[in-house]
């Protein structure tokens, strides 16, 4: 049976989908690709079940974006419509371009995966144990995670930090949470560290990198920092849900304590590019790609159901990755094999439910729908 709030939540959504849940494919005189029957349907029927503001999503099929489609309001506010171009918080998928990132600057013999994370990040004290690159990336280095019984200390952030480094202070002085190799655990600041050790190997700082390695290649330019002083066209505003079901402004947040591990903002379509890249080879050689899709093992040798800066199923068929933060939630799904790459986002803080399903959902569409169109994403 639905949680009663559930409920309550979509007959809200339900009432104000004629208002808000327009659709949209592409704008201005932008050719749109071919969009699969059904798409903007399932957008719309999602949004309202779940209560989002706007849903925005977009897919591709053998290295074509084959549609890129947006529902609902970018700005409640201002009446402004959500489209593929409304730029969402990306939260933690933003961890797949910093996995890319190590892993370009492996190939490029500058890091080493392996190595102490302290041979590139002196300003992480020592720890009992040695933490690897690697072992972060895999989740495996015993940094902890968000305390989240102090949710607005340690995860709410509203203080600007001016550097990676300055960021460590968060986390860097408590003990590991386990030893490292031992236990699969979860871990943003772990991801943090990775970035600290990007920046010593790179010798530029993590925007810089990621710029250079990840997001140009892969022609991501909605890609950037979620800086909230910065002008950034079509940003679309985020929303939280109060107990009564409607939608409130999401607090204020600044993600400078974390952009290595769920601070950049972009679009859907983005998303679909960088795993379009990363398929193609674009980015990553052959090994590269394997071994971040492969499930990693801990010291004991017990599967952790995650690569290098990824999920995956436990076939391996699929690799992905949510983001949940203030504000925002997206999610980024391939199904290498089949080529398959699906993206999507909302301004909505903390929807997780169904999201899995929905990328499933989206990359039959993309997989049974028309023929990829020339014209791009309109984005």
């Amino acid at each position: 049976m639905p949680h009663p709030r559930a409920s309550k939540i979509g007959r809200i959504a339900l009432l104000l989908a004629p208002l808000l849940l327009g659709g949209s494919i592409a704008s201005g005189s932008e050719p749109a690709p071919a969009t699969p029957p059904g798409a903007l349907d399932l957008l719309r029927s999602t949004a309202a079940e779940h209560g989002l503001p706007s849903l925005s999503a977009a897919a591709a099929r053998d290295g074509e974006v084959v549609f890129a489609a947006a529902v609902g309001m970018e700005d409640l506010e201002r009446g402004v419509e959500a489209s593929p171009q409304t730029v969402y918080p990306l939260g933690s998928v933003t961890k797949t371009v910093t996995a890319t990132a190590a892993l370009r600057l492996a190939e490029q013999g500058a890091l080493d995966l392996d190595a102490p994370v302290r041979q590139y990040c002196p300003a992480y004290p020592e720890k009992p144990h040695e933490i690897t690159v690697r072992q972060l990336l895999a989740h495996l280095g015993g940094v902890r995670h968000y305390d989240y019984r102090r949710f607005e200390e340690d995860f709410l952030n509203t203080k600007r930090f001016s550097s990676i480094e300055e960021a460590l202070t968060k986390f860097a002085g408590d003990p590991l949470a386990v030893e490292p190799g031992t236990e699969h655990l979860y871990s943003s600041w772990g991801y943090v560290l990775v970035g600290c050790a990007l920046e010593g190997a790179g010798g530029r700082t993590y925007p810089e990198l990621v710029r250079a390695h990840v997001l140009g290649p892969a022609g991501m330019e909605r890609t950037s920092l979620a800086t909230p002083s910065d002008i950034v066209p079509h940003r679309a505003a985020g929303y939280s849900k109060a107990d009564d079901g409607s939608w409130r402004n999401a607090g204020c947040f600044d993600a400078s304590d974390r952009h290595p591990a769920g601070g950049l903002l972009g679009t859907p379509t983005d998303l679909v590019r960088l795993g379009t890249a990363l398929l193609d080879g674009r980015l990553l050689e052959d090994g590269s790609l394997d071994a971040m899709w492969s499930v990693q093992r801990t010291s004991g040798g017990e599967p952790t159901g995650a690569g290098l800066g990824w999920a995956l199923s436990e076939d391996g068929a699929e690799a992905f990755h949510g983001g949940t933060t203030v504000g925002g939630t997206a999610y980024l799904y391939v199904r290498p094999a089949d080529r398959l790459v699906v993206a999507f986002a909302t301004n909505v803080s903390l929807w997780t439910e169904g999201r899995h399903e929905l990328a499933r959902a989206l990359a039959e569409l993309a997989a049974s729908g028309g023929a990829p169109a020339s014209g791009g994403a309109g984005d």
